[in-house]
């Protein structure tokens, strides 16, 4: 055998060496179906070569020696601080990574020579970290994908697989394309429920600032006068002392309290079964699980409709949404949908077991586009669908909740108010 050359990457530039392998069947993607199928080789007729034993050794050996390089290698990231736990990457910077990215990328710049302008480029210093630390990964042998994965709290199962899939069929710019649209509708989704609850909040923490102020410094410099004059005090008035008088004199206990019962509730949280209670209370919430049911749907039928438009096989699509899915009860149901599927399955027909998760109109279309072999563009109306009924389920949700606000801050500063008025008055109809 003759020495092995070394070859340049043409994708990140780097000099990787090639190693013996055995010739791998091309896959194309199918545009009547949504799975990738092998295509037949031209030339059935010709015998392969049979494989040196000690060739096939040395390889061994050398995969080995790769599969151990890249676990030292995650293992250094991570001494480094290299690991995602580190880095601090927002929803803008990653839908601005994604864009910049793939718009390179699609003008022909090079894998690692684009992400080096990036790095350049940009001010936040965790997205600069991470550009440098993929541009050693690629520089390495690196492919994109394994080294996004690891990132998997700056990147979702999704932006890993469909960036593989991009890898492998040669449409990565449009792969990225897709992820940025994912995180667009995600954050626009977010967005809007969270300025739907923004108002309330704010409304909410000044009733409790107002109350506080009232309660802890100027009841208590009232009681004096309240005793000098003998004026009895109402039930409400007595109430509120005894609670302010609780607060300032005993606020070491409190803190203790209050610390004890949020580390109950956040140790609690994490056994799974006990969080997996509280997300299928929450989507029995009136209105606003409602609210989670359409925004988890919205995102089930857009991710898996990318990832079918991407040549994703349909189970593994299923799959990779489930884990996508941040409703513990919508993770569990769809990975047992991508099992029933990877059986033969239609996947409308176990849409349909989870009448209470995924309506029927949604459901509807998924059956339409099945049956006339346009499954991907059905989930992407779908989606568009959802996207708009949250919409309208935010506007709802904030005309509900302001009058809700304000009754309850009336409520508490009326009480607040009648407590210490009422000895007052008292005392000014004593003095008549």
């Amino acid at each position: 055998m003759g020495a092995e050359q070394p070859t340049e990457n043409v994708v990140t530039g780097a000099v990787v060496k090639e190693l013996p392998k055995k010739p791998r069947r091309p896959f194309a993607s199918s545009k009547d179906s949504d799975t990738v199928t092998p295509v037949s080789e031209e030339k059935k007729e010709e015998k392969k070569p049979k494989e040196d034993p000690k060739e096939k050794s040395s390889s061994s050996k050398a995969a080995k020696t790769v599969t151990q390089d890249a676990r030292d290698h995650r293992v250094n990231i991570e001494k480094q601080g290299g690991g995602s736990k580190y880095l601090n990457i927002s929803s803008r910077e990653k839908i601005m990574f994604s864009k910049h990215l793939s718009v390179m990328l699609d003008s022909g710049i090079p894998l690692r020579e684009a992400l080096e302008v990036m790095a350049g480029q940009v001010s936040s210093k965790p997205l600069q970290r991470m550009l440098n630390l993929m541009m050693k990964d690629l520089s390495d042998g690196f492919t994109l994908s394994s080294t996004l994965e690891k990132f998997p709290r700056v990147f979702k199962p999704f932006s890993i697989n469909i960036i593989r899939v991009g890898e492998s069929s040669g449409t990565l710019p449009n792969a990225l394309k897709f992820q940025a649209i994912q995180l667009e509708k995600s954050r626009e989704l977010e967005g809007k429920v969270k300025s739907a609850l923004l108002y309330p909040i704010i409304i909410f923490v000044g009733a409790i600032g107002i109350a506080s102020y009232l309660s802890f410094f100027i009841l208590p410099k009232m009681i004096p006068m309240f005793n000098s004059l003998n004026v009895k005090l109402p039930g409400t008035t007595l109430a509120l002392l005894a609670i302010s008088n609780f607060v300032l004199h005993k606020w070491p206990l409190l803190i203790a309290i209050v610390v004890a019962l949020g580390l109950s509730i956040f140790f609690l949280y994490r056994v799974r079964a006990v969080k997996f209670t509280v997300h299928k209370l929450i989507l029995h919430i009136p209105v606003f699980g409602n609210l989670l049911r359409t925004i988890q749907v919205a995102f089930f039928t857009r991710i898996l409709g990318i990832l079918l438009t991407s040549g994703v096989q349909i189970v593994q699509a299923i799959a990779v949404t489930s884990d996508s899915a941040s409703n513990l009860v919508y993770r569990k149901q769809l990975r047992a949908v991508a099992e029933n599927v990877e059986r033969g399955e239609a996947i409308t027909s176990e849409l349909e077991r989870y009448p209470n998760l995924f309506p029927k109109i949604t459901v509807g279309m998924i059956k339409v586009g099945d049956r006339t072999g346009r499954l991907a563009e059905s989930l992407m109306t779908a989606a568009e669908f959802s996207e708009k009924e949250v919409d309208d389920l935010t506007r709802n949700l904030s005309t509900l909740i302001e009058p809700l606000t304000l009754l309850f801050v009336g409520g508490l500063v009326g009480f607040i108010a009648l407590s210490i008025i009422t000895p007052i008055y008292q005392i000014t109809q004593g003095i008549k």
